[in-house]
């Protein structure tokens, strides 16, 4: 039986639909994130010579658990609602937001993801405010929002924790234009 109810009854369905739609683009993205970290530890374990093990690959896997479990809330548990068009695009972008980063350096990794979890963190905290703002809120989605944001605000601060170094002028760059690109990834996924 699921959690929720599948079909929103309220007047303010439309609002609570584009929120869905944006934020299981998000967690579609995020599961291809660590999938194309994933692929770059398998290319650089091509290139490692003994047997030194990967600081990063026990994260990923940790983290890809949690954001599987994220995107299955949004299509099992949530109400009904329509699916961004663009998903396909989502995962491209998911996949080399993890795949570049991770073939740099586990630093770039790192502060990637906590660029990413930054973003969703307030995004999540954005849509929650929105919705407790309707005539009919939502209260079992914004539930599940905050239970989501709360392990995304964990990967932010467990990827900050294991940078070893300050981010570089350039690390600050791709990092301004991962929350650019996730801020409008946002817009477009609510509208299409």
């Amino acid at each position: 039986m699921p959690f929720y109810s599948k079909v929103l009854e309220t007047s303010c369905a439309k609002h609570v639909d584009k929120e869905l739609r944006a934020s299981h683009a998000g967690e579609t993205g995020a599961v291809w994130i660590y999938r194309g970290a994933l692929c770059a530890e398998f290319l650089l374990s091509l290139f490692i010579i003994g047997n030194r093990p990967s600081k990063t690959k026990p994260f990923i896997h940790e983290h890809l658990r949690t954001e599987k479990s994220h995107l299955a809330i949004f299509e099992h548990e949530m109400p009904l609602f329509r699916g961004s068009f663009l998903l396909p695009a989502w995962i491209a972008a998911g996949f080399v937001t993890g795949f570049l980063p991770r073939l740099l350096d586990r630093n770039w990794f790192f502060y990637t993801i906590y660029c990413v979890e930054q973003f969703v963190d307030k995004h999540y905290e954005k849509q929650c405010s929105s919705m407790i703002m309707l005539s009919e809120p939502p209260s079992n989605v914004i539930n599940r929002f905050k239970e989501c944001q709360i392990d995304e605000q964990h990967h932010r601060d467990e990827a900050l924790s294991l940078m070893t170094q300050q981010p570089t002028l350039f690390m600050t760059l791709w990092g301004k234009l991962v929350g650019s690109g996730s801020s409008l990834a946002v817009a477009m996924a609510k509208l299409i």
